[in-house]
């Protein structure tokens, strides 16, 4: 995508798990958020509402299913060299309560109603 990635260091990583490194999305996790705002770091949204990849991606990826983008993205990474292994880890998934799909934090204004057409609401 012909974008600077920032490396910074902040104390949030946890040295003695995996490589010591951490991605930072802050578009696309709650803490992830607090420490890109803290080191001032851009908000790039890859996603739209219904889960799919826009075109903040690139081509090669937009409008993919993001569990289908993702597969890519590794698939991709091992192609290239890039990829150093593949770790089995438990990770917390936000899910929904009524029917327990996963749910993708993604950065959205809110718009507040005036006073006329809430009152109607």
């Amino acid at each position: 995508m012909d974008r600077s990635i920032p490396v910074i260091a902040d104390d949030y990583v946890d040295m003695e798990f995996g490589t010591g490194a951490l991605k930072i999305t802050p578009g696309h996790d709650p803490n992830d958020y607090a420490i890109g705002k803290k080191h001032n770091l851009p908000v790039v949204n890859i996603m739209n509402k219904d889960a799919t990849m826009n075109a903040n991606v690139g081509e090669r990826y937009e409008n993919l299913d993001r569990l289908e983008a993702r597969e890519m993205v590794w698939d991709d990474m091992v192609e290239d060299g890039i990829a150093i292994k593949k770790e089995e880890h438990q990770q917390r998934v936000p899910r929904s309560q009524r029917g327990g799909e996963i749910i993708e934090p993604l950065v959205s204004s809110q718009v507040r109603l005036d006073e006329d057409r809430s009152s109607k609401l």
